[in-house]
C-alpha cells in the first residue's frame, strides 16, 4: 500500500496529527538499549522554553536582515514556517535522544513525518492496520504493532472529532457574524 522507500528506511517516524497536541513517535534505531519503541509524547513536553527562545532569536534574525525588502517580506510566511519546523524536529530528537549515551549527531538517522489528515483520516481500519504492519513491521514486535494500530484508532477518531468541531465552529462564526471578513467553510482536501 506505502511503497516509498524513505518511509520504509526512516528510523525514526513521527505521527503527527494537526488538531491535537499529542503525536506519536515511532523510534527504530540500533542506539536504544531495549530495542525499537513507540513513544506518545505531547507538545508540551517537547517544545518547551528553549524551544521558544530558539524560534524567537531565529525569527528576529530574519526580520530584522538589512538586505529585507518588499519580496524578502512577502516570503517571510515560508522562512517562519521553516523555522519552526526545524527548530520543533530538532527538539523532538532531543527529547527522544535524552539519555542515551551513545548518541550524538550521527547516531540520529533518518525521520519520516506521517501527518494524519484528508485522505488518511478516512481510511479503514484494516486498511491503516495493513500500512502499519508494512511501515514497521521490520522494527516493531507483533505486540508493539497491535499497541500502536490500537493508539492510531484513538487518536485518528480524536482528529477526526477536532477537525469536525473546527468545522463547525468556522460555520457558526460565519452565521452569527463573530467571524470576520474571512472564514472557510469548503477544502479541497486533495485524493
Amino acid at each position: 500500500m506505502f511503497e516509498s522507500n524513505r518511509e520504509k528506511n526512516a528510523e525514526i517516524t513521527l505521527c503527527i496529527f494537526p488538531h491535537l497536541k499529542e503525536f506519536l513517535a515511532i523510534d527504530a534505531r540500533d542506539i536504544l538499549p531495549e530495542g525499537p519503541v513507540v513513544r506518545s509524547l505531547t507538545i508540551d513536553q517537547v517544545l518547551d522554553e528553549e524551544f521558544m527562545a530558539g524560534v524567537e532569536a531565529d525569527f528576529s534574525k530574519i526580520m530584522r536582515r538589512e538586505d529585507l525588502g518588499f519580496l524578502g517580506l512577502m516570503g517571510m510566511p515560508q522562512e517562519i514556517e521553516a523555522l519552526i519546523r526545524t527548530h520543533a524536529l530538532r527538539k523532538v530528537v532531543e527529547y527522544l535522544t535524552e539519555g542515551l549515551e551513545e548518541a550524538s549527531s550521527e547516531t540520529v538517522g533518518s525521520v519520516g513525518v506521517l501527518f494524519f489528515t484528508g485522505q488518511m483520516l478516512n481510511l479503514e481500519r484494516d486498511q491503516f492496520e495493513q500500512a502499519t504492519r508494512e511501515l514497521f513491521g521490520q522494527h516493531l514486535t507483533p505486540g508493539q504493532i497491535d499497541e500502536l494500530v490500537e493508539k492510531l484508532d484513538e487518536l485518528i477518531d480524536a482528529e477526526r472529532t477536532a477537525e469536525k468541531a473546527v468545522n463547525k465552529s468556522d460555520i457558526a462564526r460565519l452565521i452569527t457574524g463573530d467571524g470576520g471578513p474571512y472564514v472557510t467553510i469548503w477544502e479541497n482536501e486533495g485524493d
